[in-house]
């Protein structure tokens, strides 16, 4: 996505007028999926040249602004979108891919209910074998 210079923050203005939180203004540009920002600059040396900009750190300090407007109330946290990167070695994941395919689903579903279960019930189903 190509922007002009200073165009993004004139975005950033206009949502700015609008929201109720802070949280809001930063899902509008930061958002790892439909983010203003992160779409404008998806990859990590075209983002961290653009956060060195003046136009940076103007968005930034109306981030501040909408902050100090709208204060830190309570639920005004970003969303969050239900994915997480997780580097695990290349021989866990193979042996998660292994144990998914015998067991007939995906990768995904067997990691959502290996983590769905709570520390302690793994700790004791260790110890009774």
């Amino acid at each position: 996505m190509k922007t002009r210079p200073g165009e993004l923050l004139k975005a950033a203005q206009r949502e700015a007028a609008n929201v109720t939180t802070w949280a809001d203004l930063s899902n509008f540009l930061f958002d790892p999926d439909v983010g203003l920002i992160t779409k404008a600059y998806p990859v990590g040396p075209e983002r961290s040249k653009f956060m060195r900009s003046p136009e940076y750190k103007s968005i930034r300090q109306l981030i501040d602004d909408v902050e100090d407007r709208t204060g830190l109330m309570e639920g005004a946290v970003p969303k969050k979108s239900g994915k997480f990167v997780v580097r695990l070695p290349r021989s866990l994941h193979a042996a998660l891919e292994a144990e998914a395919e015998r067991e007939g689903v995906s990768l995904n579903q067997l990691v959502v209910a290996k983590l769905s279960l709570p520390m302690s019930h793994l700790l004791s189903s260790q110890l009774a074998s």
